[in-house]
């Protein structure tokens, strides 16, 4: 995909005075020569060594220049540090000149080293400023580019709506300014970046009609740009499941890099086009055909890594084919290559590929070992948090090595072994997360010996396995354990699916036949389910059943009786959450004069769609939502800061207002993307005047600080679905809130209504107000809708409501006014005793004092 493009600016020309005989003016040209043909090393040399010259001149102009190029060369280098200080000077001499375009281009590379360095706050600070100085000067190229450079750090921060006003800002302009000579320029990075933004929102036609619209115009495009353009548009035609267009887009590309002799693009069009010709057309000996000129090519130009990865690719189409003697050779043969090479990602692939090979000839003990070896090599790199890409998904994910090894395990039965397996092969970003906000080094592996030390008597966990052929469940009490495996297909999984729809949204008791089916297929086996003891349900789900009440199940051992009748059940992404540390002692109570509820609700929202995202519908505003935040403040009772209406700004939850705040509560719409995680988001209200809503986009969820929040609820549709990553599992709400430092996230499964949920949420947070933990409040709740003999006993009313994360502890107790003016009370009202009695001694017979209540009321 074509990158996010910023615009560059280069250093000024001022020729500082003298005659063509100024050596310092000619040493200036020198380096300025050497910079331009790309000689940055020489170059800062020689701009370092006039410096000194330069600073003793009266006319500085030559300076500012001079240090505008040396930031510029230290961004090239990578040295972002170098090339903030530099643009710093240099923009404090051009403001002693006052020459205002100067001090915009310094102050524009430094907004280019903060986002580049990923300092996003120090970038947009400063090309808000360099955006006011070319707005001084009526600069409107300069104008141009720094909107472009705003709406090209908003980007990565999930700040999509930002970034989309500023590109439409500086196009509005561009096409203003028709004829100028930069216009061409300007408008094919604007059209290229609006286009990368239109696809990561899912506005693929909008996408499609920016890349025809660049198509229209090549004089602006050099060769080059015009093949990467249509292989870009290669991949968007294939994310529209149109593959013979996409053939057709890629091959056209290749004869461009062909002419243009740019193999290395001719050869990545080969490997797009092989694997269309695998995956989409089924057509397995044309891809292998594909893959062997794509590795002609690479080898005779010397290419190492592509020749290495074009034999993955062709290892993987002979394994398909059967042929596995040379898919052998290949993937040996790419092993050996991405060993020299470095290359991690490769080396996986490329051992997982063997281990299946060697499972297929019926060598388990040597594919056991290269999956571990593949295993060994993933779990030497750990990498960022990364939401959904688009995939080829020819070669492994790499949940695929661990499914691979774990299936093996399966067949010989190792308890304690299988679950480490199973926490090693998932959530590994969101427990990276979880070291991180821990200040702890890297994941250490979750053992079964740890996670059972941290379950009281009482408690039983069930952590899943699922894969489209097999499926297993670990549970786990305190002091014993077991694995029992589940027959499972892709009827199975339809059969679940089917299951959680009827809950979704029927209305008869058809449900209860599918519960009692599911519940026998998914806890068979879970011996410790018939003992009375266990009062708390702890499921970590798999795959298809994230989306899966378990409430709403029965237990073969008491058929006719829902899992809820008898344990409260929480979820969790990863048994890693039960080894965080507990809260401190002192967050177990509040003072009474301390915050204990911050909620954000009653979205204001525009009575037409407003056509800012793709695909958004009309919102409608929540009737009951004011009603709901206002009702749990009074039930919660202590300090309590609500945000409704026009206040209900996303901007205050950004700036940390949540933390140290026992209750978080979010009463709004959200949209959770079921392709696209990143496209999921809760709704909020304009940030100014006729404006669209205001989005918080799930990435930037993560990124919010929820440190010191016991329970955040989100009280708005589907914000426990979203896109089943492998190896990463459900991308929903709960994990980001989870991850941002919230200890529990009650979230909802589907669509719920107003008034029903509003009900539902009263009677929730009265249990919390009377001490019950988390999750026995949340079955408390159910079960007053399940035994109401009205049509909300249906779990379509209920069971859409679930708990990630801490279950088991309350929220923390607030110590009323009365509690802490009591012991006051009653030393004043002692004191005063023993003072009239002082007073009294001496004429005892006298007449009786005040009775010491009395007293004490009347001094209130």
């Amino acid at each position: 995909m074509f990158a996010l493009l910023p615009s560059l600016c280069l250093a000024g020309a001022s020729s500082p005075p003298g005659g063509t005989q100024d050596r310092l003016k000619e040493r200036l040209a020198e380096a300025r020569a050497l910079q331009q043909k790309g000689s940055l090393r020489e170059a800062q040399r020689s701009f370092e060594a006039l410096l000194p010259e330069l600073l003793a001149r009266t006319d500085q102009a030559d300076l500012g220049a001079a240090l505008n190029a040396l930031s510029q060369m230290a961004k090239a280098q990578g040295d972002y540090d170098r090339a903030a200080s530099r643009g710093l000077e240099a923009a404090e001499v051009y403001r002693k000149l006052a020459d205002r375009e100067g001090e915009r281009r310094a102050v524009n590379n430094i907004g280019l080293a903060g986002l580049y360095r990923g300092d996003y706050p120090t970038a947009v600070r400063h090309f808000e400023d360099a955006l006011a100085l070319a707005r001084s000067t009526g600069d409107r190229e300069g104008e141009i580019e720094e909107l472009n450079n705003l709406g090209t750090v908003y980007f990565p921060q999930a700040k999509y709506l930002d970034a989309l006003h500023a590109y439409r800002s500086a196009l509005d302009r561009i096409d203003q300014a028709a004829g100028a000579p930069w216009h061409a320029r300007r408008r094919r990075i604007l059209l290229m970046n609006l286009a990368a933004l239109f696809l990561r929102l899912g506005g693929y036609e909008q996408a499609l009609d920016l890349y025809r619209e660049l198509q229209k115009s090549p004089e602006a495009l050099a060769p080059s740009e015009q093949a990467a353009l249509l292989a870009n548009l290669g991949v968007l035609y294939r994310r529209l499941e149109d593959p013979l267009k996409a053939m057709q887009t890629y091959r056209t590309a290749g004869q461009l890099f062909a002419k243009e002799q740019h193999r290395d693009g001719e050869i990545g069009v080969l490997k797009n086009i092989g694997i269309v010709e695998a995956l989409d057309l089924g057509d397995l000996q044309a891809a292998l055909g594909t893959f062997a000129r794509a590795l002609s090519l690479a080898e005779g130009t010397g290419n190492r890594r592509e020749a290495m990865q074009v034999r993955l690719y062709r290892g993987e189409t002979l394994i398909r084919l059967g042929d596995l003697a040379g898919a052998t050779s290949d993937l040996e043969a790419a092993l050996d290559s991405a060993e020299e090479l470095g290359t991690t990602e490769d080396q996986w692939k490329a051992l997982y590929g063997l281990g299946r090979i060697f499972r297929q000839r019926g060598r388990d003990d040597l594919a056991m070992a290269r999956f571990r070896q593949a295993i060994s090599v993933i779990e030497s790199v750990r990498s960022n948090l990364q939401l959904a890409t688009l995939k080829t998904d020819f070669l492994a994910d790499k949940r695929d090595v661990y499914d691979a090894l774990i299936e093996l395990f399966t067949e010989r039965p190792d308890t304690a072994e299988i679950f480490e397996l199973l926490e090693r092969s998932r959530a590994r970003t969101f427990k990276d997360r979880l070291q991180e906000r821990a200040r702890q080094g890297g994941s250490a592996p979750v053992s079964l010996a740890a996670v059972q030390s941290r379950l009281d008597p009482r408690t039983l966990l069930l952590e899943y396995w699922v894969t489209p052929r097999a499926a297993a469940v670990v549970w786990a009490t305190r002091d014993t354990s077991g694995i029992a495996r589940i027959p499972f297909s892709s009827a199975v999984a339809e059969e679940i699916s089917a299951f959680a729809r009827e809950l979704a949204s029927g209305s008869g008791e058809e449900w209860r036949r599918a519960s009692e089916a599911v519940g026998r297929r998914l806890l068979a086996g879970v011996e410790p389910l018939a003992r009375s003891r266990f009062r708390h349900l702890v499921v970590v789900p798999d795959g298809p059943l994230s989306a899966l009440p378990f409430e709403a199940l029965q237990p073969p051992a008491a058929a006719g009786t829902l899992l809820i009748e008898r344990f409260d059940v929480s979820y969790m992404p990863s048994a890693a959450i039960l080894l965080r540390d507990a809260p401190p002692l002192h967050r177990s109570w509040s003072l009474p004069w301390t915050r204990q509820l911050v909620a954000f609700g009653d979205p204001l929202v525009p009575p037409r769609p407003t056509g800012a995202l793709p695909g958004e519908g009309r919102l409608a505003r929540l009737a009951t939502s004011a009603e709901e935040v206002r009702e749990i403040a009074r039930i919660v009772g202590g300090g309590a800061e609500l945000h409704l209406g026009a206040g209900n700004s996303k901007r205050l939850l950004l700036g940390g207002q949540a933390r140290d705040v026992p209750l978080l509560h979010l009463s709004t719409h959200a949209t959770a993307d079921d392709a696209n995680p990143e496209r999921s988001r809760i709704v909020f209200s304009p940030a100014g005047q006729d404006q669209e809503p205001d989005y918080l986009f799930l990435k930037e969820v993560y990124d919010l600080d929820l440190t010191g929040v016991d329970l955040t609820t989100l009280s708005a549709c589907d914000t426990e679905r979203g896109k089943v990553i492998r190896g990463e599992g459900l991308q929903s709400f709960s994990r980001a809130l989870l991850s941002a430092g919230s200890r529990a996230a009650l979230t909802t499964l589907w669509r719920v209504a107003d008034r029903p949920t509003t009900e539902f949420m009263k009677q929730f947070y009265f249990e919390l107000g009377r001490r019950e933990p988390k999750s026995e409040a949340l079955r408390l709740a159910k079960l007053r809708l399940l035994r109401s003999g009205s049509e909300l006993r249906h779990p379509r009313f209920w069971a859409a409501f679930v708990l990630n994360g801490d279950g088991l502890r309350p929220i923390p107790r607030r110590f009323a006014w009365n509690g802490l003016l009591a012991p006051a009370a009653l030393v004043l009202l002692a004191t005063a005793v023993l003072a009239g009695r002082r007073k009294q001694r001496p004429r005892r017979e006298g007449a009786a004092a005040l009775p010491g209540p009395a007293h004490f009321r009347s001094g209130r």
